[in-house]
């Protein structure tokens, strides 16, 4: 059963033309035109000269070749090429090697004895502790 609350919408989304409404509710739509030819027939009137100037506006091109185009060419192109990856590699790879030798140069000069007494009692205490078990 069509409403008059329906009908109404059917006729504000889909024109005049029974043609283009749904195709499950158009017998009931052309039932409820029918019946209420008065209320329905000015309405009408109404979308159909809104159907009318929407019939005389000219179709859209629809030609997605020239928009991809369009799109693609405002897209930023990438400064990124192939020597980029192996020229930071090959960077990352120096400085490691840099820092590597002057690590040796910053640890500061210490004599032969410091040396021999931080080899001798460096973890003299997890020794002792190891030993004794946990009684320490």
């Amino acid at each position: 059963m069509m409403t008059e609350h329906r009908f109404f919408q059917i006729l504000e989304a889909y024109g005049t033309d029974p043609a283009r409404w749904p195709a499950d509710e158009r017998a009931a739509a052309e039932a409820f035109a029918r019946a209420h030819a008065e209320q329905a027939g000015a309405v009408m009137r109404a979308e159909s000269a809104l159907d009318d100037l929407l019939d005389q506006l000219a179709e859209p091109a629809r030609d997605n070749a020239f928009l991809e185009r369009r799109l693609l060419a405002g897209l930023p192109v990438p400064a990124a090429s192939r020597w980029m990856a192996p020229t930071a590699l090959a960077a990352a790879l120096l400085l490691g090697v840099c820092l590597g030798f002057a690590s040796g140069a910053l640890t500061g000069d210490y004599s032969t004895d410091d040396v021999l007494y931080a080899d001798a009692f460096t973890g003299y205490e997890e020794d002792w502790v190891e030993w004794l078990g946990e009684d320490a």
